[in-house]
């Protein structure tokens, strides 16, 4: 059931405009939702309260409430009860405490404090939703060290790329490789594999401060570093050189140029040095190498460096969370201690778009820290024994297209180790020597749609294997000939592929991967995947596989920490199939909550598993078709401003009757003026006596015949009428905009008669009535259309095949349409009462007048009632309801 979160604001806003201090807590708990029986209990002195002062209540597991009085002490009084013994025994989750001017809360779980006034409360509701079954998702945001990284490394590219010729592609290579070279002696110096300051303090010894000789000395140094003892190389070269310890791991084997730096190279370089790269994620080399690629090759492998905090939004449910609990519960219990830590050795975590190693990293570094707090609570019941680590690099697998960034994943992750091996010397005993590098991950360099994932990373039946990552997000007209070919090797099969975005590969590779057996995924996709025809395109044959949906993330906006940043709009999505617990995330007030539920659908939501199906016509018959507006294709030459259609009248006044209002959805929601010339049915020689007229028609049909898009006979066409006609010849007509915003609860719809034409940005109903207007614009129908259509960015695209087509008309009596034409009514008039305000304006949630929300809440009732007689709740239930009955309608 979803949380009514509009409800409990309404409530506690109604609780602190008149508060009855006795009465506080019973208001506040039935705020949240917390059942009669619970309240009489309490009041009566029952067992459920088990605080032993008076006016206090405490409930195990929840919380606990005291009130103090205006002289106390609140500060102190709150402080001894976060302390109260008696709090943690009895799993207290929240402490309230309140004089009724302050109020004051802690969350035992998060240690988050809540410090406000009392009529802040309101506000401040997203704090206490975990008492609703809302947890909050604690995500570790990013280190300030990376971001700084980052921007010194880019300052060290940008100068680069003035001083240096990189035109071709090996040119950027050799420099990926450099900048990999450097990042490696910047962390080496500062993490003791080489002698502290070692490579800052060469560099500023025996180069010269103009640059010159820069490139030679890191020339000669990298071949240092890729020669072992006592080459014959170290014995030619000068001691501050062969002081370098011999590396390996193929970092420094080949034999590229170094770039030209100078003055000012050398000097940022220094700079660069000088951070103290121990405190770097080692993650950063692929923002490092996100950062020098170029563009177009970036945005076709997908490789983007992402973000720590979003990272863990993936890996934290999949598999860390239930780790930690698995380390909770058994806590005291040796033998269940040393199963988790065999568990952990044989746990194999696969990335199949691994880019430069982002995912991999993270997963390998947590569960380090993880095995780290598992031995010592060993520990704490054996103090003599003594462990080594049991995780392995070679437990982490990848597939990546293109090589380098293979290089640069497998170098990642060593230095992920060398950071937790140190971490192991300090908090548990000895670790491996740091030189020379040894294996690093098994990252396969290869086209992942091609590959065979099975041979990649092996996987038994009950092998416990975790697919994550974040494939490359491609629509249809993004996609090279070679990626095209990928998909449709990937969806052999499959009737059709429709507009699937590419990332859908990966999903569906990933299904058949993880079919009978243990092995689950998480990926990050972009939206689109879980909107509009694509869910009924892919989900379907997902969940015959036997899957389920057991986490989601609906959509969120992914930025990542790279210089060039790549916000998209992205859902996460988890595949299980033996998982029983489902993980439905939702942000409120900037915060992730988990909500465990029954079922996800693929719309992510709480429900079944049906996925809607685009249609050509209405499901249910006698539903009048909605059409596309008007489609011009006329290069702007029959569209015309207010004042080139002023100029246009004066010079021509005889061409008043061929010029009409238009209407795209810009104009219909902002009030816009638009004019069109509208010439369905003029003779040639009155459209000849017209010599502007007749010019623009002109510009249309020369530009209709370069068109490489339109059909032969659409160019021969006449070219003084819209391409595409289908305005009504009399009547009125309904006009809904193809793209609303989010924001909006609901999208606006309005009646014009058929002088006023529309384009193509709308959808139109000739002939709507007042009862198809109040269905349309009913709450019902947005939230159908909020669950179905698919998105631009996040704004709803309404759809005449995948919304409209689609939706389950109600059965309605003659009465009931008297009384929907009537409330249609009302709010039509309401709207008129703001002549001023545009519609956008008027459906803006944060203006929209408050006679005019309740005409549409009365008619959103009145539609509500002809599903069914008792009201919905929330949008989940209607959707429910809808969905039931779009089932029973597509059997019949």
């Amino acid at each position: 059931m979803a949380v009514n979160q509009a409800k409990i604001f309404e409530h506690l806003e109604q609780l602190v405009e008149n508060p009855e201090q006795d009465e506080f807590i019973y208001g506040f708990l039935t705020a949240f939702e917390f059942p009669k029986s619970t309240l009489s209990q309490i009041r009566q002195g029952g067992a459920r309260n088990v605080a032993k002062e008076p006016g206090h209540v405490a409930l195990k597991n929840k919380l606990y409430y005291q009130p103090v009085a205006d002289n106390d002490d609140l500060e102190s009084a709150f402080d001894q009860r976060i302390a109260d013994a008696a709090v943690a025994k009895n799993k207290i989750r929240f402490v309230l405490m309140t004089n009724f001017v302050r109020f004051l809360a802690w969350d035992t779980l998060t240690q988050e404090r809540l410090d406000i006034e009392f009529e802040e409360l309101p506000r401040n509701y997203g704090f206490f939703l975990p008492l609703v079954g809302l947890e909050k998702a604690i995500l570790n945001s990013e280190n300030p060290a990376d971001v700084k990284a980052a921007e010194k490394m880019g300052k060290l590219f940008d100068l680069i790329k003035e001083r240096n010729d990189l035109s071709k592609a090996e040119d950027i290579h050799a420099l990926n490789v450099f900048l990999t070279r450097l990042l490696f002696c910047f962390f080496a110096e500062d993490t003791g594999i080489f002698e502290k300051g070692q490579f800052t303090s060469s560099v500023k010894s025996y180069t010269a401060e103009d640059g010159s000789d820069l490139d030679q000395f890191l020339t000669d140094l990298f071949a240092v570093m890729n020669s072992k003892p006592n080459s014959k190389l170290r014995l030619t070269l000068p001691i501050h050189l062969t002081a370098f310890p011999y590396v390996n791991g193929g970092l420094f084997a080949s034999d590229e140029p170094v770039p030209e730096l100078g003055l000012k190279g050398r000097r940022i370089l220094l700079e660069c040095s000088a951070m103290d790269w121990s405190e770097i994620n080692p993650d950063i080399f692929g923002s490092m190498f996100q950062a020098v690629i170029d563009v177009e090759q970036r945005s076709r492998l997908g490789q983007h460096y992402t973000s720590y905090s979003n990272i863990m939004k993936v890996i934290q449910p999949l598999f860390l969370e239930p780790l930690r609990s698995e380390l909770e519960k058994q806590r005291t219990n040796t033998n269940g201690l040393k199963r988790l830590l065999l568990r952990l050795g044989k746990m194999k975590v696969f990335d199949p778009a691994c880019g430069s190693g982002n995912f991999l990293i993270v997963a390998y570094k947590e569960l380090r820290l993880l095995e780290m707090d598992v031995i010592q609570a060993l520990l704490q019941c054996d103090p003599q024994s003594i462990f080594m680590s049991g995780i392995h690099l070679d437990q982490f697998y990848g597939i990546e297209i293109d090589d380098f960034a293979c290089e640069i994943a497998r170098l990642s992750l060593w230095l992920a180790e060398h950071q937790l091996n140190k971490q192991w010397e300090e908090h548990i005993g000895s670790a491996p020597p740091a030189l020379p590098l040894r294996s690093s991950g098994k990252i396969w360099s290869g086209n992942s749609l091609q590959a065979d994932w099975q041979t990649v990373c092996p996987k038994g039946a009950d092998d416990e294997v975790y697919i994550i990552g974040n494939p490359p997000f491609l629509g249809t007209s993004g996609r090279s000939d070679e990626q095209r070919a990928d998909m449709q090797a990937v969806f052999s099969g499959f009737k059709s592929l429709g507009g699937l975005d590419f990332v859908a590969c990966w999903f569906w590779k990933g299904a058949q991967y993880i079919q009978n057996s243990r092995a689950e995924l998480a990926l990050v996709a972009t939206n689109s995947l879980c909107q509009g025809e694509q869910v009924a395109t892919l989900w379907p044959s997902v969940f015959g596989l036997g899957l389920s949906i057991h986490i989601a993330y609906p959509t969120f906006t992914w930025a990542n920490n790279a210089r060039d940043k790549a916000a998209v709009h992205v859902i996460i999505v988890g595949l299980s199939g033996q998982s029983k617990t489902r993980q439905l995330y939702q942000q409120i007030e900037g915060r992730w909550h988990s909500k465990l539920v029954s079922n996800i659908s693929p719309y992510l939501i709480e429900g079944n598993n049906v996925a809607v199906l685009a249609k050509t016509k209405p499901l249910i018959n006698g539903v009048p078709p909605l059409l596309f507006g008007n489609k011009p294709t006329d290069g702007g030459h029959l569209l015309m401003n207010r004042a080139e259609r002023d100029t246009l009248l004066k010079q021509e006044p005889q061409a008043a009757m061929w010029v009409r209002k238009v209407l795209g959805s810009d104009e219909f929601l902002n009030g816009q003026d638009r004019w069109c010339l509208w010439l369905v049915g003029i003779a040639n020689a009155e459209l000849q006596s017209m010599p502007l007229v007749y010019s623009r028609v002109q510009k249309v049909a020369e530009m209709r015949r370069k068109s490489t898009k339109l059909s032969t006979q659409k160019k021969s066409n006449t070219p003084h009428i819209f391409d595409e006609n289908r305005q009504p010849t009399t009547g009125d007509y309904i006009l809904i905009p193809g793209v609303s915003s989010e924001r909006r609860t609901y999208i606006p719809i309005g009646f014009y008669d058929a002088s006023v034409i529309s384009t193509n940005a709308n959808y139109i109903l000739p002939n709507g009535t007042l009862y198809e207007f109040a269905i349309l614009t009913s709450l019902i129908h947005n939230d159908w259309m909020r669950l179905v259509a698919g998105r631009l960015k996040s704004d709803y695209r309404y759809s005449a095949t995948v919304v409209y087509n689609t939706f389950p008309w109600p059965d309605v009596t003659d009465e009931q349409c008297k009384s929907l034409i009537a409330l249609s009514k009302t709010v039509l008039l309401t709207r008129e009462n703001y002549p001023e305000s545009t519609l956008a304006e008027l459906y803006d949630p944060l203006k929209m007048p408050e006679d005019l929300l309740e005409a549409h809440q009365a008619l959103d009732k009145a539609v509500d009632r002809l599903y069914r007689d008792k009201p919905f709740r929330d949008a989940t239930e209607r959707l429910s309801c809808l969905l039931e009955r779009y089932e029973a309608l597509i059997k019949a």
